[in-house]
């Protein structure tokens, strides 16, 4: 049998984006509003990523201490939501066990709208259901091959953005990344309705719960806790999901899990009706590969509010390392505010790419605080800004200018740390 592999179509660009979610699209957008032609592939069909497909539709936290701290595209594209009515600012008072109520609530549907338009206004080109099948790096740049639902493509670019959140690129082009030996839960976002929680007894849970056979960290405590907010907040093992197989695995046991407690609910007194109205259509992932980069983020320098040379943004989200019984958190002290350095978003042993979102260089630790939504957002418009400029210079993407970085950054509405 022969097969049709040729590639028949080239796209010519001068950064190219794999990866439209959290931090890509804002790499895509920075990239452009730097001046250079820019192409931005997303597995899904729509962008997004962790804040539209996966449901977690309140990034945070872009204030700290009463002081904003992330701004640019990223920001406008919350205002433009809010302004749509998808949205509502809250209230920046902020007090270090209540983070969570600083970040926004955004509708999907608005946001998404948003995006779309905010990449055709810059004159981004953007390719939805495509995914990246192989990389090559030259001396000029790189040739990606993607493939779509007509087949394959190529993608020449002078500099690439991997915004994967596995370093999917980083791995195809010989770069090296690390991985936690066991790597964070993953959560499944869902909404619960047809019940009251006022009708139903903690201690008839607590009693059925045994013979349920549900996973041990699971106990009637939670159950209520989750009944009250009317979702499943439960945390999903999550080896390898950088992987197409382990990524498969991860939503067949999520949807398992799910699909469990719903049916041992629905025997108890005030939750006959119970129904899982929506489920997000991907589960959030939180950890995988990191690269190595040529700088790394340590927990301790995160925590302590450590100023790299080329800080390009700051990030602020408490260390926040899920474990499958709960959450192990560290707090900055007051006023402390944790940085990100230009040379974490550079993978060791290539010359044309960027690393932007949760898998910049880091340490487990500050990881599970740097990949939160709104810090994916700010090192994907470093990372973009960077790419303009190395494609725009011909230089190396290690080569670029730290203050002429930091002035495209602040050109395009961004907050660089001083």
């Amino acid at each position: 049998m022969k097969y049709s592999c040729e590639i028949t179509r080239t796209l010519e660009a001068d950064v190219v984006v794999i990866g439209g979610g959290t931090a890509g699209v804002f790499a895509a957008v920075a990239a452009a509003k730097t001046g250079a032609k820019t192409v931005l592939v997303e597995k899904n069909a729509v962008l997004g990523g962790t804040m539209t497909a996966a449901g977690v539709n309140f990034p945070g936290l872009f204030f700290a201490w009463g002081k904003q701290i992330i701004a640019g595209p990223c920001w406008e594209s919350v205002e433009r939501t809010v302004a749509l009515g998808g949205g509502k600012l809250p209230e920046i008072t902020f007090k270090p066990e209540r983070h969570w109520h600083e970040q926004i609530r955004l509708n999907s549907f608005v946001y998404i709208h948003v995006l779309f338009d905010m990449c055709r206004e810059a004159g981004v080109e953007v390719y939805c259901n495509t995914m990246l099948a192989d990389a090559a790096e030259e001396e000029q740049g790189v040739t990606l091959i993607l493939t779509d639902k007509s087949g394959l493509l190529a993608v020449r670019a002078a500099a690439a953005v991997d915004a994967t959140g596995d370093a999917n690129l980083t791995s195809l082009l010989g770069g090296a990344v690390v991985k936690s030996e066991i790597q964070q839960p993953a959560t499944l976002q869902n909404h619960l309705s047809g019940y009251d929680p006022e009708d139903v007894s903690e201690r008839e849970i607590e009693e059925k719960l045994p013979a349920a056979a549900l996973p041990s960290h699971i106990t009637a405590k939670k159950i209520m806790g989750w009944l009250r907010h009317y979702k499943f907040d439960m945390h999903i093992p999550c080896a390898d999901a950088d992987t197409s197989r382990g990524r498969t695995t991860l939503e067949q046991t999520a949807y398992a899990h799910l699909m469990k407690l719903y049916e041992f609910l629905r025997d108890i007194r005030g939750l006959q009706n119970l129904q899982v109205e929506y489920v997000a259509a991907e589960t959030g992932v939180r950890e995988t590969n990191r690269i190595v980069g040529k700088g790394t983020v340590t927990a301790e320098e995160y925590i302590s509010g450590h100023f790299y040379p080329d800080s390009v943004c700051y990030a602020f989200y408490p260390i926040d390392l899920h474990v499958m019984h709960g959450i192990r958190q560290t707090y900055h002290a007051d006023n402390v505010v944790g940085k990100i350095p230009f040379s974490a978003l550079i993978p060791a042993g290539t010359r044309h790419l960027l690393c932007a979102g949760r898998c910049i260089s880091s340490d487990t630790l500050a990881n599970s605080a740097v990949r939160v939504e709104a810090v994916c957002m700010a090192t994907g418009q470093a990372a973009g800004c960077a790419a303009a400029l190395s494609a725009k210079n011909g230089t190396t993407a290690d080569g670029v200018q730290y203050s002429i970085l930091c002035d495209a950054l602040r050109s395009i509405g961004a907050i660089v740390p001083e």
